[in-house]
Protein backbone atom coordinates (compact mmCIF):
# COMPACT_ATOMS: atom_id res chain seq x y z
CA UNK A 1 0.00 0.00 0.00
CA UNK A 2 2.58 2.69 -0.75
CA UNK A 3 2.20 5.69 -2.63
CA UNK A 4 1.97 9.17 -0.80
CA UNK A 5 -1.19 10.54 -3.03
CA UNK A 6 -3.33 7.67 -3.15
CA UNK A 7 -6.62 7.36 -2.47
CA UNK A 8 -7.96 4.98 -0.41
CA UNK A 9 -11.73 4.07 0.04
CA UNK A 10 -12.34 2.19 3.20
CA UNK A 11 -15.67 0.36 3.45
CA UNK A 12 -16.78 0.45 6.92
CA UNK A 13 -19.46 -1.56 8.88
CA UNK A 14 -20.97 -3.06 11.84
CA UNK A 15 -23.27 -6.00 11.13
CA UNK A 16 -24.85 -8.25 13.81
CA UNK A 17 -23.71 -12.23 13.82
CA UNK A 18 -24.56 -15.60 14.43
CA UNK A 19 -21.19 -15.83 16.54
CA UNK A 20 -21.85 -16.39 20.10
CA UNK A 21 -19.72 -15.21 22.68
CA UNK A 22 -19.92 -16.67 25.60
CA UNK A 23 -18.45 -15.33 28.94
CA UNK A 24 -17.30 -16.84 32.35
CA UNK A 25 -20.58 -16.04 34.65
CA UNK A 26 -23.14 -15.28 31.51
CA UNK A 27 -25.18 -16.59 29.76
CA UNK A 28 -23.09 -15.24 26.39
CA UNK A 29 -24.24 -12.84 23.31
CA UNK A 30 -24.02 -12.83 19.61
CA UNK A 31 -21.51 -10.32 19.20
CA UNK A 32 -21.96 -7.39 16.62
CA UNK A 33 -18.41 -7.25 13.76
CA UNK A 34 -17.00 -4.46 12.88
CA UNK A 35 -14.58 -4.66 9.73
CA UNK A 36 -12.91 -1.92 7.88
CA UNK A 37 -12.35 -2.80 3.98
CA UNK A 38 -10.08 -1.28 1.64
CA UNK A 39 -12.57 -1.22 -1.44
CA UNK A 40 -9.72 -1.48 -4.12
CA UNK A 41 -8.64 -4.95 -3.43
CA UNK A 42 -10.85 -6.15 -0.58
CA UNK A 43 -8.44 -6.28 2.05
CA UNK A 44 -9.74 -6.62 5.58
CA UNK A 45 -7.55 -4.13 7.16
CA UNK A 46 -9.32 -3.81 10.95
CA UNK A 47 -11.97 -5.88 12.46
CA UNK A 48 -13.45 -6.33 16.16
CA UNK A 49 -16.51 -7.87 18.07
CA UNK A 50 -18.24 -5.90 20.03
CA UNK A 51 -21.09 -6.81 22.32
CA UNK A 52 -24.66 -5.62 21.03
CA UNK A 53 -24.97 -2.38 23.66
CA UNK A 54 -21.82 -1.27 22.41
CA UNK A 55 -21.80 2.33 21.51
CA UNK A 56 -20.42 4.01 18.24
CA UNK A 57 -17.54 4.59 19.95
CA UNK A 58 -16.72 1.34 20.12
CA UNK A 59 -16.95 1.67 16.11
CA UNK A 60 -15.06 5.13 16.36
CA UNK A 61 -12.28 3.15 17.55
CA UNK A 62 -11.67 0.56 15.20
CA UNK A 63 -11.95 3.61 12.67
CA UNK A 64 -9.24 5.22 14.80
CA UNK A 65 -6.94 2.08 14.53
CA UNK A 66 -7.47 2.04 10.63
CA UNK A 67 -6.47 5.71 10.44
CA UNK A 68 -3.31 4.89 12.30
CA UNK A 69 -2.57 1.75 9.79
CA UNK A 70 -2.99 3.36 7.10
CA UNK A 71 -0.52 6.20 7.87
CA UNK A 72 2.20 3.42 8.85
CA UNK A 73 1.50 1.81 5.62
CA UNK A 74 0.90 4.23 3.07
CA UNK A 75 1.88 7.83 4.65
CA UNK A 76 0.26 10.96 2.79
CA UNK A 77 -2.47 8.96 1.51
CA UNK A 78 -6.10 10.38 1.37
CA UNK A 79 -8.83 8.45 3.51
CA UNK A 80 -12.69 8.47 2.77
CA UNK A 81 -15.05 6.64 4.32
CA UNK A 82 -17.78 4.18 2.54
CA UNK A 83 -20.58 3.71 4.75
CA UNK A 84 -23.99 2.47 4.23
CA UNK A 85 -25.74 3.32 7.58
CA UNK A 86 -26.51 6.99 8.35
CA UNK A 87 -25.82 6.11 12.03
CA UNK A 88 -22.20 5.66 11.51
CA UNK A 89 -21.98 8.00 8.59
CA UNK A 90 -22.74 11.04 11.22
CA UNK A 91 -20.36 9.34 14.11
CA UNK A 92 -17.16 9.70 11.35
CA UNK A 93 -18.46 12.67 9.97
CA UNK A 94 -17.97 14.05 13.90
CA UNK A 95 -15.04 12.33 14.96
CA UNK A 96 -13.42 12.62 11.89
CA UNK A 97 -14.11 15.78 10.31
CA UNK A 98 -10.61 16.23 8.09
CA UNK A 99 -11.75 12.80 6.64
CA UNK A 100 -14.10 12.54 3.76
CA UNK A 101 -17.67 9.85 4.23
CA UNK A 102 -19.64 8.66 1.28
CA UNK A 103 -22.94 7.09 2.09
CA UNK A 104 -23.15 4.20 -0.56
CA UNK A 105 -25.58 1.77 -1.51
CA UNK A 106 -25.77 -1.98 -0.46
CA UNK A 107 -24.04 -3.27 -3.28
CA UNK A 108 -21.03 -1.23 -2.21
CA UNK A 109 -19.97 -3.96 0.67
CA UNK A 110 -19.98 -6.89 -1.47
CA UNK A 111 -16.20 -7.52 0.27
CA UNK A 112 -18.08 -7.19 3.84
CA UNK A 113 -20.86 -9.34 3.07
CA UNK A 114 -19.24 -12.45 1.76
CA UNK A 115 -16.57 -12.15 4.45
CA UNK A 116 -19.15 -12.03 6.89
CA UNK A 117 -21.33 -15.23 5.29
CA UNK A 118 -17.69 -16.40 5.89
CA UNK A 119 -17.63 -16.10 9.42
CA UNK A 120 -20.75 -17.16 9.93
CA UNK A 121 -20.36 -20.79 7.86
CA UNK A 122 -16.75 -21.23 9.70
CA UNK A 123 -17.10 -19.96 13.44
CA UNK A 124 -21.14 -19.10 13.58
CA UNK A 125 -23.87 -21.97 13.07
CA UNK A 126 -22.39 -22.94 10.36
CA UNK A 127 -24.99 -21.23 8.53
CA UNK A 128 -28.22 -22.99 9.99
CA UNK A 129 -28.99 -19.43 11.45
CA UNK A 130 -28.93 -17.34 8.38
CA UNK A 131 -30.95 -14.71 7.42
CA UNK A 132 -33.37 -16.04 5.41
CA UNK A 133 -32.97 -13.80 2.70
CA UNK A 134 -29.55 -14.91 2.59
CA UNK A 135 -30.01 -18.36 2.19
CA UNK A 136 -29.96 -18.62 -1.27
CA UNK A 137 -32.94 -19.31 -3.93
CA UNK A 138 -35.54 -17.78 -1.53
CA UNK A 139 -37.75 -14.34 -1.78
CA UNK A 140 -38.68 -11.82 0.22
CA UNK A 141 -42.20 -12.67 -0.89
CA UNK A 142 -41.66 -16.61 -0.09
CA UNK A 143 -40.44 -15.70 3.56
CA UNK A 144 -43.29 -13.33 4.18
CA UNK A 145 -45.99 -16.22 3.27
CA UNK A 146 -44.23 -18.71 5.25
CA UNK A 147 -44.53 -16.38 8.14
CA UNK A 148 -47.95 -15.54 7.85
CA UNK A 149 -48.58 -19.38 7.52
CA UNK A 150 -47.03 -20.25 10.60
CA UNK A 151 -48.97 -17.93 12.47
CA UNK A 152 -51.76 -19.14 11.56
CA UNK A 153 -50.52 -22.82 12.26
CA UNK A 154 -49.18 -21.66 15.61
CA UNK A 155 -52.45 -19.55 16.94
CA UNK A 156 -54.65 -22.78 15.35
CA UNK A 157 -52.50 -25.25 18.12
CA UNK A 158 -53.13 -28.50 16.12
CA UNK A 159 -51.18 -30.40 18.36
CA UNK A 160 -53.66 -30.26 21.03
CA UNK A 161 -55.69 -32.80 18.55
CA UNK A 162 -52.67 -34.71 17.21
CA UNK A 163 -50.33 -36.62 18.70
CA UNK A 164 -46.77 -36.67 18.61
CA UNK A 165 -44.94 -39.31 16.79
CA UNK A 166 -48.66 -39.80 14.33
CA UNK A 167 -47.83 -39.42 10.34
CA UNK A 168 -49.91 -37.16 8.23
CA UNK A 169 -50.29 -37.34 4.39
CA UNK A 170 -50.51 -33.84 3.46
CA UNK A 171 -50.66 -32.46 -0.27
CA UNK A 172 -47.63 -31.27 -2.20
CA UNK A 173 -47.33 -27.97 -3.44
CA UNK A 174 -45.76 -29.88 -6.39
CA UNK A 175 -48.83 -32.08 -8.48
CA UNK A 176 -46.42 -34.03 -9.82
CA UNK A 177 -45.26 -35.54 -6.49
CA UNK A 178 -46.49 -37.63 -3.81
CA UNK A 179 -48.08 -36.21 -0.69
CA UNK A 180 -45.56 -35.12 2.04
CA UNK A 181 -45.05 -36.93 4.93
CA UNK A 182 -45.61 -35.22 8.04
CA UNK A 183 -45.58 -35.04 11.69
CA UNK A 184 -46.84 -32.61 14.21
CA UNK A 185 -44.93 -31.75 17.13
CA UNK A 186 -46.24 -29.79 20.63
CA UNK A 187 -47.96 -32.59 22.16
CA UNK A 188 -45.42 -32.78 24.66
CA UNK A 189 -45.49 -29.68 25.43
CA UNK A 190 -41.64 -29.53 24.61
CA UNK A 191 -41.32 -28.04 21.00
CA UNK A 192 -43.89 -26.85 18.65
CA UNK A 193 -43.41 -27.62 15.21
CA UNK A 194 -43.63 -29.59 11.96
CA UNK A 195 -41.30 -32.70 10.53
CA UNK A 196 -41.66 -33.33 6.93
CA UNK A 197 -39.31 -36.69 6.56
CA UNK A 198 -38.06 -37.45 2.57
CA UNK A 199 -39.45 -40.99 2.94
CA UNK A 200 -41.25 -43.67 4.73
CA UNK A 201 -38.04 -44.99 5.93
CA UNK A 202 -36.84 -41.78 7.16
CA UNK A 203 -39.65 -41.50 9.37
CA UNK A 204 -39.54 -45.16 10.63
CA UNK A 205 -35.52 -44.62 11.17
CA UNK A 206 -36.87 -41.30 13.73
CA UNK A 207 -39.47 -43.20 15.59
CA UNK A 208 -37.08 -46.15 15.97
CA UNK A 209 -34.15 -44.30 17.82
CA UNK A 210 -31.63 -43.65 14.84
CA UNK A 211 -30.42 -39.90 13.82
CA UNK A 212 -29.48 -40.35 10.43
CA UNK A 213 -32.91 -38.53 9.28
CA UNK A 214 -33.37 -36.89 6.44
CA UNK A 215 -36.12 -34.17 6.49
CA UNK A 216 -37.49 -30.21 6.85
CA UNK A 217 -37.85 -29.17 10.01
CA UNK A 218 -40.11 -26.34 11.35
CA UNK A 219 -39.51 -25.33 14.93
CA UNK A 220 -41.34 -22.41 16.88
CA UNK A 221 -38.42 -20.71 18.52
CA UNK A 222 -38.61 -17.43 21.39
CA UNK A 223 -36.86 -14.62 19.80
CA UNK A 224 -35.09 -13.46 22.51
CA UNK A 225 -33.15 -17.02 22.03
CA UNK A 226 -32.11 -16.41 18.53
CA UNK A 227 -29.09 -14.13 16.73
CA UNK A 228 -30.44 -10.49 15.91
CA UNK A 229 -29.54 -11.21 12.31
CA UNK A 230 -32.34 -13.36 12.03
CA UNK A 231 -35.45 -11.23 14.24
CA UNK A 232 -34.50 -7.83 12.66
CA UNK A 233 -34.81 -9.19 8.81
CA UNK A 234 -38.49 -9.78 9.96
CA UNK A 235 -39.28 -7.10 11.85
CA UNK A 236 -37.58 -4.50 9.08
CA UNK A 237 -39.69 -6.75 6.69
CA UNK A 238 -43.13 -6.50 9.08
CA UNK A 239 -43.32 -10.11 8.92
CA UNK A 240 -45.91 -11.67 10.85
CA UNK A 241 -45.11 -13.52 14.09
CA UNK A 242 -47.57 -15.14 15.96
CA UNK A 243 -45.91 -14.13 19.47
CA UNK A 244 -42.83 -13.63 20.96
CA UNK A 245 -42.29 -17.25 21.67
CA UNK A 246 -43.13 -18.66 18.25
CA UNK A 247 -40.35 -17.27 15.74
CA UNK A 248 -40.62 -19.73 12.66
CA UNK A 249 -36.92 -21.66 11.87
CA UNK A 250 -36.79 -23.68 9.09
CA UNK A 251 -33.86 -26.23 8.30
CA UNK A 252 -32.83 -29.05 6.28
CA UNK A 253 -32.01 -31.97 7.82
CA UNK A 254 -29.77 -34.11 6.06
CA UNK A 255 -28.30 -37.83 7.28
CA UNK A 256 -29.45 -36.22 10.64
CA UNK A 257 -27.30 -32.66 10.67
CA UNK A 258 -29.02 -29.50 10.15
CA UNK A 259 -28.07 -27.63 7.39
CA UNK A 260 -29.22 -24.40 5.83
CA UNK A 261 -32.98 -24.96 4.15
CA UNK A 262 -33.44 -23.97 0.42
CA UNK A 263 -36.42 -22.92 -1.67
CA UNK A 264 -38.13 -25.98 -2.15
CA UNK A 265 -38.04 -26.65 1.61
CA UNK A 266 -39.36 -23.47 2.43
CA UNK A 267 -42.17 -24.22 0.07
CA UNK A 268 -43.33 -27.41 1.36
CA UNK A 269 -43.05 -25.97 4.85
CA UNK A 270 -45.25 -23.02 3.84
CA UNK A 271 -48.01 -25.64 1.78
CA UNK A 272 -48.72 -27.56 4.85
CA UNK A 273 -48.16 -25.06 7.76
CA UNK A 274 -51.50 -23.44 5.60
CA UNK A 275 -53.52 -27.19 4.99
CA UNK A 276 -53.04 -27.76 8.85
CA UNK A 277 -53.64 -24.46 10.43
CA UNK A 278 -56.76 -24.54 7.88
CA UNK A 279 -57.60 -28.03 9.05
CA UNK A 280 -57.44 -27.28 12.82
CA UNK A 281 -59.20 -23.81 12.63
CA UNK A 282 -62.05 -25.31 10.68
CA UNK A 283 -62.40 -28.13 13.13
CA UNK A 284 -62.26 -25.83 16.02
CA UNK A 285 -65.16 -23.96 14.65
CA UNK A 286 -67.51 -27.22 14.09
CA UNK A 287 -66.68 -28.22 17.99
CA UNK A 288 -68.44 -24.58 18.93
CA UNK A 289 -71.64 -24.61 16.98
CA UNK A 290 -74.19 -26.25 18.62
CA UNK A 291 -75.49 -30.38 17.70
CA UNK A 292 -78.72 -30.66 16.58
CA UNK A 293 -81.11 -33.15 18.17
Amino acid sequence: MAGSHRLVRVLIDRQPTNMQVREKGSAGYYCDVVMCVDQASGFILKQAALKPDDGDEAVMAVAQETLDLLRKRAPGAEVTWVVRQERIARALAVCFPNVDTSLQPRESFAPWDEAYLGMDQRLGSGGRLLPYLLRGDITEQEVAELFEAAAHFYRARPWEFITDGGLLEVPSPNPDEPPLLVSVMGASGITHGITIFDSQADFERMTSGKRKVNAISLSFEPQDKLPPTLTVEARERGWVVASKSAFPMVMRVRKGKPIPCRGDDLRRATAVLRVLGEVTSAYRESRRRPRRR
